[in-house]
């Protein structure tokens, strides 16, 4: 990643790849997830596609999209740590591949849907913002259907609350009706003109694509003093795990555990952390897969997932209801094992093997890249994949055993099937 400052708080990242013959070309606006806005934040993307001044419909845009050799933008949110980036992408075929300056059309059309959304009488418009919310409503109601992503996040609410990383991205039913047209646009402009913006330009990157990516947002961009939100690295401060039960009419029950891990996520440990997550429950040959699901047939599934950016570890696992207390305990017998150091060479090699596979995987997305180096970005640093899988593979077991041992238990979230039906 080469990086250019294109103003005070303002940075392009360029991820130059010949072997693509498409290029991306992102914008991310970070910002705090804080209560009285992260529902605004989950819907302006969708408002956002609704239309634009020149643009005034999703048919129109459309329609320009597809003269533009089919190119695609796409709008959301996404969360990072204690914060959340909201992005607008847009993917098209690089200038190399068809002998004219699509770059410049692809940049005029960006311009427009970013500054130019679609606005009366100061807001945006009543019946985009209506059809939207409503969309919006239908959504975060629908995560009852996902009971795994919502025992996930009804436990990160347990160990967090409803401030930064304990928040529902997508936001809450209840603090829709007091979002208006007019406060959604000036949350809109405040967004554009304070928050500190990431601008990724990906794959096939000539020196007359990167002047023109650099003037225009010279001239849309203006300077501004700000940062990355900060995250802190999750450390549990209870005395005991707490448990959470919530009893639901389904025929599965699921566990949720968050674990807090204490380590920052620029450090050396970091890497042994990510390896003792792969070993404990991240892979198809982890402690977590073959014991608890395989030979004892505890659970439909059970894995373990880490976040790099807040320290955390959430164990997840479908199972039914009699077996809760012995999946439990199985689970807290596999992480023991981790922290007393009971790791085979095997797992560790498997392990190196399988996280060095998955990151040169990476290498054949330029999606997947892009949000790597935007984690990178927030942590201050400029890694690249071959230096992350060069410090993977130093790491020994003892480097594991060590940060394993830090890893506590918080909150066990019980989501509590009492029969019925069926769920995701």
């Amino acid at each position: 990643m080469r990086t250019k400052r294109i103003c005070d708080g303002v940075d392009l990242r360029i991820l130059e790849n010949t072997k693509f013959k498409t290029n991306t070309l992102s914008l991310f606006f970070h910002i705090p997830l804080k209560r009285e806005t992260v529902t605004m934040a989950a819907l302006l993307p969708s408002v956002l596609k609704r239309g634009t001044q020149k643009y005034p419909k999703l048919s129109d845009m459309a329609r320009h999209l597809a003269d533009l050799y089919s190119a695609s933008c796409s709008a959301g949110v996404r969360m990072k740590g204690d914060g959340e980036v909201l992005y607008v992408t847009m993917e098209y075929i690089a200038d190399t591949y068809i002998g004219e300056n699509l770059t410049v059309q692809v940049l005029d059309f960006l311009r427009e849907f970013v500054f130019s959304p679609k606005v009366e009488n100061g807001g945006f418009l009543p019946e985009y913002v209506e059809s939207e919310k409503e969309n919006l409503r239908e959504s975060i109601l629908g995560l009852i259907n996902d009971k795994k992503e919502y025992a996930d996040s009804k436990c990160r609410e347990a160990m967090f609350g409803a401030d930064g990383y304990g928040m529902f991205e997508a936001g809450y039913v209840e603090d829709l009706d007091g979002i208006t047209p007019e406060k959604l646009y000036g949350f809109y402009q405040e967004l554009l003109q304070t928050a500190k913006v990431d601008v990724f330009l990906g794959g096939t990157v000539t020196d007359q694509v990167e002047d023109q990516v650099i003037s225009v947002l010279d001239e849309v961009l203006s300077p501004r003093c700000a940062t990355y939100p900060k995250t802190e690295p999750a450390l549990s401060k209870r005395q005991e795990p707490q448990m959470v039960v919530e009893e639901m009419q389904a025929s599965q029950s699921k566990i949720s555990m968050g674990l807090c891990c204490g380590v920052n996520p620029t450090e050396r440990e970091y890497y042994a952390l990510m390896l003792g997550s792969c070993i404990f429950g991240g892979s198809p040959f982890s402690k977590l897969f073959n014991n608890v699901r395989e030979k004892l047939s505890l659970a439909y599934y059970a894995a373990a997932r880490t976040d790099r950016l807040k320290s955390v570890m959430m164990i997840s696992s479908g199972i039914q209801t009699e077996n809760f207390q012995a999946a439990y305990d199985e689970i807290m017998v596999q992480l023991g094992k981790m922290q007393r150091g009971e790791i085979e060479d095997a797992e560790l090699m498997a392990a190196k093997k399988y996280l060095e596979n998955g990151l040169r995987s990476m290498e054949d997305s330029l999606r997947a890249k892009e949000d790597y180096y935007l984690s990178q970005a927030i942590l201050g640093q400029e890694q690249s994949l071959e230096e992350l899988l060069s410090c993977l593979t130093r790491v020994t077991k003892e480097e594991i055993v060590a940060v394993m041992e830090k890893v506590t238990l918080d909150t066990v979230y019980f989501l509590k099937g009492s029969g019925g039906e069926e769920e995701a």
